[in-house]
């Protein structure tokens, strides 16, 4: 393949140029670069209607960094033979003001997928860009900035959100998220929801994308809004850890990759982090890739829910030493991010919930007092192969926390499909036990399936109940009944945490907040305001 092409704004013409030289001097380059691909040297016709001819999965920008972003988008061309595709950024919707562009020649090697990493823009600031094919232009996308690494921006407003099955349900959860005004949306995986059985190949993940890529609600958001993102299970095959045919994982990477705004590296790495200034640090995690296997289910209880009874094996898994969802380079890895940054917020993006969630609590403090010997923590938990199944590590993470006296550690989770939220302590049973981390966990997108076939309302009300009470006090909230997505505020202050509830049955849905929260600088504990 012909090597990429970059052009940007000439020495002495200022920060930007017209679209028409724009095109005229990358023309130039295309000619001595990539000869054959004459359609370059004209002006590109505006073609917004025909883009879904070759760009039918949209586009997205994602991983906002200070002087620039990830775009993507893939190209729907027939044959094996390289085709160029033009990218543009301009600070104009129109695209006139041209800041940075050149051309990619893409191939079947990636899927016809496509990735630039721009650069040279300015920090905190929003952008437009495009990609063209032999005249045809996709849509014009928005990709963000994050501020300078040591710079005080006063706000960052983000949404968080998971679980977005095809099922009967409606994306309107997708067109209430475009309408929020957010610096990004963090996608905690289940983007897609594979055949555990059926989807094996590279081929048969990336048409999984290409199908969920389809829905018109989602191309509209990710349009709008930047997208950072993690993966769960849905993306590999349902329970994935670190065991699982190697080259089916290898597969399931490379599909994600390809499909997703972010740039693949040579371990397949995804925890990252991303500064919004000296505001807030977001420390994304991979609790999959790395995993031991999750501890089975052994028990139901009240015959709605697979639970997990520490009494019974194998239960006592949970608490083995060793255990971990992490494995062990990221567990230091992030040890030396939350104990290295200076921002005031450190927020983790974990794709499957932390704080504990019980359904009968065996580690009661009158129990506790009475019987020395009683098992530390027991009890009869959700089966929600989440961090309750590495006790050991969670552990460890939050005494690390409470050691360095990391203050204002914010968890942003999803995977369970219900809404919770909790304080987070390095022994949950213990009074003493000081609160580390605040945990917020959203619902699902779409409905999978909608709780109401899963048990009558008034059972799922009682459910509720039940786990405030034996995960009191540092079970804040749940909500088994709705749909949705969270919405973030976070400024030197404080930060304050919607749940947006939506009716994914109903194609007109307007998002409703029920939940709402607050989290103040520098003091330990989430306040329910609403």
């Amino acid at each position: 393949m012909k090597p990429d092409i970059e052009i940007s704004p000439p020495r002495g013409t200022g920060p930007t140029m017209p679209r028409r030289e724009f095109l005229r001097s990358l023309a130039v380059l295309a000619a001595a670069g990539a000869a054959g691909q004459s359609f370059l040297a004209a002006d590109v016709a505006r073609a917004d209607d025909q883009a879904s001819l070759f760009f039918p999965d949209g586009i997205k920008s994602g991983d906002p960094a200070p002087t620039g972003a990830v775009i993507w988008t893939r190209v729907a061309v027939e044959g094996a033979e390289p085709v160029a595709v033009l990218w543009s950024v301009a600070e104009d919707a129109l695209m006139q003001n041209v800041v940075r562009g050149g051309f990619r020649m893409v191939d079947n090697s990636t899927g016809h997928n496509m990735h630039v990493r721009v650069r040279g823009l300015h920090p905190d600031r929003w952008y437009h860009y495009r990609f063209e094919v032999q005249g045809v232009g996709s849509v014009v996308g928005r990709l963000r900035t994050a501020p300078r690494a040591l710079s005080s921006p006063d706000r960052l407003r983000y949404a968080f959100a998971s679980c977005q099955q095809q099922t009967q349900s409606y994306y309107v959860a997708h067109r209430a998220i475009a309408r929020e005004n957010v610096d990004f949306l963090l996608h905690l995986g289940d983007y897609v929801y594979v055949n555990d059985s059926a989807t094996l190949s590279v081929d048969d993940y990336r048409a999984v994308y290409r199908r969920f890529h389809s829905n018109p609600e989602l191309q509209a958001l990710q349009a709008q809004v930047p997208l950072v993102a993690v993966w769960d299970d849905g993306e590999f095959y349902n329970g994935v850890d670190s065991t699982g045919d190697p080259q089916r994982l290898a597969n399931a990477r490379q599909a994600w990759f390809e499909a997703m705004p972010v740039l693949r590296n040579r371990s397949d790495r995804t925890y990252r982090s991303l500064r919004w200034g000296n505001l807030a640090e977001l420390l994304l995690l991979d609790t999959r890739q790395y995993r031991d296997p999750e501890v089975p289910p052994n028990t139901t209880f009240a015959g709605l829910l697979d639970a997990q009874d520490t009494t019974i094996p194998p239960g006592e898994q949970m608490f083995e030493p060793g255990r971990t969802t992490l494995g062990e380079w990221q567990l230091a890895w992030l040890g030396r991010r939350l104990a290295g940054t200076r921002a005031r917020w450190k927020i983790l993006g974990s794709s499957y919930d932390m704080a504990p969630w019980k359904l009968v609590d065996f580690d009661t403090p009158e129990l506790r007092a009475a019987d020395p010997d009683l098992q530390k923590n027991g009890g009869i938990y959700v089966s929600n192969e989440a961090w309750d199944d590495y006790q050991d590590e969670r552990r460890k993470v939050m005494r690390f926390i409470e050691a360095k006296r990391i203050a204002n550690v914010l968890v942003s989770a999803g995977h369970t499909h219900f809404y919770k939220a909790s304080n987070i302590q390095p022994d949950c049973d213990d009074i003493n036990s000081p609160v580390t981390a605040m945990e917020f966990v959203t619902g699902s997108l779409t409905a999978d399936p909608l709780p109401t076939e899963i048990a009558p309302v008034e059972l799922l009300q009682l459910a509720e109940t039940i786990m405030l009470q034996a995960n009191d006090p540092y079970l804040r909230h749940v909500d088994l009944l709705h749909q949705g997505y969270a919405v973030v505020d976070v400024t030197p202050e404080e930060t304050i945490v919607e749940f947006r509830v939506i009716d994914t049955l109903d194609p007109a849905a307007e998002a409703r907040t029920r939940g709402r929260f607050r989290v103040v600088n520098g003091i330990p504990g989430i306040e329910t305001l609403a």
